[in-house]
């Protein structure tokens, strides 16, 4: 052992002496990305001097260790002021300069802007979102790594006529790919110039599944391609080295202006330029200098970018592509020189970096997907012509927006034959999620990294002894699989049993309740904020056909409606009378084409054997007096609306009673102490309670004690507002309370008995 030891430390300084610029690049990149995590203050630059000077001691007897201290301090020196540039002060300040990026505005409506400020790139969350080229001024304050305004931007100066340019020319290009009429057109503005915004929850969650994000929007393989291209249409035409590499990267600025300079799109072109360098100088330079150099210019000027997943996975297979595959397929190619090299290409890339990539992407979430490689390489030949043709309808958008005529018609042709093969990329999303095996639970962070990288380092082992046709080589990978699948099924959801009654979803920190109404029919109350868990949960129960009920419209229990009409038939929504003419209701309404049914406190129905009883929210009686009060009036009425915002949603959430073969439940919605204790005056005993506001300490006793349940259930996730809280956990008494955080799905059967999603020790609590 300890002569493989003295091999290994030999064969590094070897190493170390062959290729010290590349040695000294990786080591300052390395330590440029740990002090960009530690993200010291400006305190740190105190320590630049005595490393350069050290770095000159060190030049005559230790020339490359001279060389790499000085190299470091300058550069950390840059990113510690470009730190302290982007984070500003503590205190409340002004940030004024260009937007020159933006991130889709989420949920809640806000969206992360980038802009170009007189000391760099700052990054600020803001609740409205300028156009790209607008001089802003926000009021801010820090926020973590980030700053935060809580006031919309200020525009001082509209976008010049080059920014206009801009985006009319992102718009056009949004206008020819949905002219196809199918789902390839939404993806390929995002996959050309990084515009998602056409793209549906659906295809999102696809992609994910089946970790396809990179191509959804733009990424590195996108980038180089055009940047090659430019390239490679030089050299066609007899340019040298220098010349094609300096059009590649002409080219590749440009495009990133097109697509934005949010740090997403700096990384892709960072990554794509290395590539690009590499390729396009040809031999006589080393990879791992080309890289690290990357890392080291990317992660000075962009320090944010050490924090950013995407960054990590860019790297990771960018690093397994320019190392790994070569070896392979030297090796390959060798053993079975019968197969075309394009064909062991195009199943090893994709192989190779998808598990590379495979410890960051369980931490990021702990799922694994059966068919990730396989959707991966059946995506890829597509990739490349969807690249090159919406690049090419760009360029003939681009200059048709400048006056020259016909180019804007010709636009449409590439744009239509690129969006087919988006359609291509999207189909196969869409079945590869849906196989069995497109999503196996892991454990959670860090356990399941660490699981992860272990079982990678246990199979590139046994992979390495099988290339070179070591017999020890099998038994490996043989162990590898077994104990993947091992942890596979001991951390596998347990689905419900087939005579479940009602189902309470793990949606996160939100709501959805299932009622099992026989038939693959059911009725879902509130689908929580995102779509793909409440469709994972209306699987799992088996339900085709639903009505869905909702209680009210805060996101965390009506925004992932999306996902509940997924291959499912919505008949009618069910709403509050006092929210039937909100705007958050008719757009579910124009989505999913349900017919719209209100009800009030004191209604019953009969859902499919399930009788319903609605105790609250009374309905409010709207006096001709209110409707015609004065403007003024009337101006300062939606302003308080607008205000109380959450609390008065809160007012109006239903509460059902519920009684179904036996078991009788009570669904509160998010009613608080005021509404519960009106609710509990009247209130017949149920069997299970699950808690209202999902655990709120805005609470009655009365309510839990005349609900008398002998089960309680908390649909809770992980969130900042300390839900549940140790008061509604008490407020059940001595029963069993079940959460979902910890419990996953909760499914309920007659009797109240139950089963859990995963093992929570019989109380969840």
């Amino acid at each position: 052992m300890r002569d493989r030891w003295r091999a290994v430390l030999n064969w590094a300084r070897s190493a170390a002496k062959v290729w010290p610029g590349s040695v000294r690049l990786l080591i300052c990149a390395l330590g440029l990305w740990i002090t960009a995590l530690v993200a010291p203050g400006p305190w740190a630059l105190l320590a630049a001097p005595p490393l350069v000077g050290l770095g000159f001691l060190c030049l005559r007897r230790h020339h490359h260790l001279g060389v790499l201290l000085i190299v470091f301090a300058c550069l950390f020196s840059v990113q510690t002021a470009m730190l302290g540039a982007g984070r500003g002060t503590e205190e409340v300040t002004d940030v004024e300069g260009i937007v020159v990026g933006h991130s889709q505005p989420g949920a809640s409506g806000w969206s992360r802007l980038t802009v170009l400020t007189s000391t760099g790139l700052t990054e600020v969350l803001s609740p409205s979102t300028p156009s790209d080229g607008s001089h802003v001024s926000m009021r801010t304050e820090a926020l973590d790594d980030i700053r935060i305004s809580s006031n919309e931007a200020t525009v001082l100066r509209t976008p010049n006529r080059l920014w206009q340019w801009r985006g009319d020319l992102r718009m056009q290009l949004r206008q020819d790919s949905l002219a196809s009429g199918h789902s390839g057109g939404a993806l390929l503005p995002g996959l050309v110039v990084g515009d998602t915004e056409p793209q549906d929850a659906r295809m999102e969650d696809d992609m994910r599944v089946v970790s396809l994000t990179h191509i959804s929007a733009v990424s590195g393989s996108n980038v180089t391609i055009v940047s090659l291209g430019a390239g490679l249409l030089a050299g066609l035409c007899g340019a040298g080295p220098r010349t094609r590499v300096g059009l590649g990267v002409l080219t590749c600025m440009g495009y990133v202006f097109v697509v934005g300079f949010e740090p997403s799109a700096i990384r892709a072109a960072g990554m794509a330029i290395a590539v690009a360098f590499v390729f396009l100088r040809g031999g006589g330079i080393s990879p791992v200098a080309v890289m690290s150099s990357t890392v080291c210019i990317l992660l000075t000027v962009v320090p944010v970018l050490a924090t950013s997943v995407g960054f990590v996975l860019s790297v990771v297979s960018t690093a397994a592509i320019m190392f790994v595959v070569p070896i392979i397929l030297r090796r390959l190619s060798l053993r079975l020189s019968m197969v075309p090299a394009i064909v062991l290409s195009a199943l090893i890339v994709p192989l190779v970096a998808q598990l590379a990539c495979t410890p960051v992407l369980v931490a990021i979430d702990p799922r694994i997907g059966l068919w990730s490689v396989a959707a991966n390489a059946l995506a890829a030949p597509a990739v490349l012509p969807a690249t090159v043709l919406g690049f090419l309808s760009l360029v003939c958008g681009g200059v048709g927006l400048v006056g020259v005529p016909g180019l804007l018609w010709c636009a449409q042709l590439p744009a239509w034959l690129g969006s087919l093969c988006a359609w291509w990329i999207v189909a196969v999303a869409r079945i590869c999620a849906g196989l069995p095996g497109a999503a196996l639970d892991w454990p959670e962070p860090p356990w399941g990294t660490l699981a992860a990288l272990g079982l990678l380092i246990v199979l590139g082992a046994g992979s390495w002894l099988l290339v070179r046709r070591r017999l020890w080589g099998v038994p490996v990978v043989v162990l590898c699989i077994c104990l993947t699948a091992l942890i596979i099924v001991v951390g596998r959801t347990k689905p419900p049993a087939h005579d479940w009654l009602v189902m309470i979803c793990d949606v996160g920190q939100g709501s959805a309740t299932l009622i099992n109404l026989g038939e693959g029919r059911g009725l879902v109350i509130d689908t929580g904020k995102d779509p793909k868990p409440v469709d994972v949960c209306l699987d799992e129960g088996g339900i085709e056909e639903f009505d869905l009920l909702i209680s009210h419209f805060d996101a965390d229990h009506s925004a992932g409606y999306a996902g509940t009409t997924w291959s499912r038939t919505l008949h009618r929504l069910w709403v509050s009378t006092n929210v039937s003419g909100g705007e958050a209701m008719h757009s579910i309404v124009e989505d999913t084409g349900a017919e719209v049914v209100t009800t009030a406190r004191g209604r019953t129905f009969d859902a499919g054997g399930a009788q319903i009883e609605v105790l609250w929210p009374p309905a409010r009686e709207t006096a001709g007096a209110e409707e015609n009060a004065g403007a003024e009036e009337t101006a300062g009425a939606a302003e308080t609306a607008k205000t109380e915002g959450t609390e008065v949603r809160n007012d109006d959430s239903l509460v059902l009673r519920v009684e179904q073969k036996g078991l009788r439940y009570l669904v509160p919605g998010d009613i608080g102490e005021d509404e519960q204790f009106i609710v509990a005056q009247n209130l017949e005993p149920v069997d299970l309670l699950i808690a209202p506001h999902h655990g709120s300490s805005d609470l009655s006793e009365d309510f839990f004690t005349a609900a008398g349940a002998r089960l309680g259930a908390i649909s809770v996730g992980e969130n900042s507002y300390g839900h549940p809280t140790p008061r509604a956990q008490r407020a059940f008494g001595p029963v069993p309370v079940l959460r979902t955080d910890l419990c996953g799905t909760i499914a309920i059967y007659a009797n109240a008995q139950y089963s859990t999603g995963r093992s929570c020790g019989g109380d969840g609590q």
